[in-house]
């Protein structure tokens, strides 16, 4: 969601990690420099951030995508 984390307006010349912008974007971009690991940023097929559905207590999102892989 804008301003964190959005597409480029010419994302399709651009692959990977490229094609994204803003501030959470810097903010991996930076600490993964300084730790030393690789990431790849996703969309997540249901385009949610993540919330626990009440009756089967399953999380959707990206928090579902971390819990459950």
């Amino acid at each position: 969601e804008s301003p964190y984390v959005m597409l480029k307006k010419n994302h399709e010349q651009f692959t990977g990690n490229d094609k994204y912008e803003g501030y959470c974007v810097e903010l991996a971009a930076e600490i993964a420099k300084h730790v030393g690991y690789h990431y790849i940023l996703k969309i997540v097929a249901d385009g949610k951030y993540g919330a626990r559905d009440p009756e089967t207590m399953m999380w959707n999102g990206m928090v579902g995508e971390l819990v459950y892989g």
